[in-house]
């Protein structure tokens, strides 16, 4: 029986390796809140927006979707990232830190 590690866990440790790297990275809130008036206000303008923006040390554009074991991207998370792919940035959707090594970072 595998292990679920939670996301929130994920998304800290890439964002600690990312950074003793030497990436420029920041945590993106994303997310939908309800306002006493009813409404929404969305924490970003960009639908599926990566939890995890930035540069790589060589300048490239930078987007990293943290998930545990078991979690699914949305269908805006899956156009966010061939959107980014196709501009030429590096998407990666990091289950963990081996992920991002994988990935050449």
């Amino acid at each position: 029986m595998k292990i679920k590690i939670p996301e929130a866990q994920v998304l800290r440790a890439c964002l600690d390796y990312l950074r003793a790297r030497g990436h420029m990275v920041i945590r993106v809130n994303n997310g939908a809140f309800k306002t006493e008036r009813g409404g929404f206000f969305r924490s970003t303008d960009v639908r599926g927006c990566a939890d995890i923006m930035g540069l790589t040390i060589s300048g490239r554009g930078l987007a990293v979707e943290c998930k545990s074991n078991t979690g699914r991207q949305s269908p805006a998370q899956r156009e966010f990232m061939d959107g980014f792919r196709n501009r030429g940035g590096l998407y990666v959707l990091a289950r963990s830190v081996d992920d991002l090594i994988r990935a050449g970072l």
